[in-house]
């Protein structure tokens, strides 16, 4: 892999942590108000990055 490759996964990866994180806040700050709905959403798009990391990780140990 080139260094550009290598510093575009980087980058990547924490956009990705990032964003978990973030609505990880948000939806704890969201619980916190007493906003339901909009804690379930946290929950729901931080268990949709998580499983997806969890694919690509499994899809690229295998290609």
């Amino acid at each position: 892999m080139g260094d550009a490759a290598v510093a575009g996964l980087t980058i990547g990866i924490s956009v990705y942590a990032a964003a978990i994180l973030i609505a990880v806040g948000m939806g704890l700050t969201a619980a916190r108000q007493g906003r339901r709905r909009r804690a379930i959403i946290c929950a729901v798009i931080v268990g949709i990055l998580t499983v997806a990391g969890v694919v690509i990780a499994v899809a690229s140990s295998i290609v």
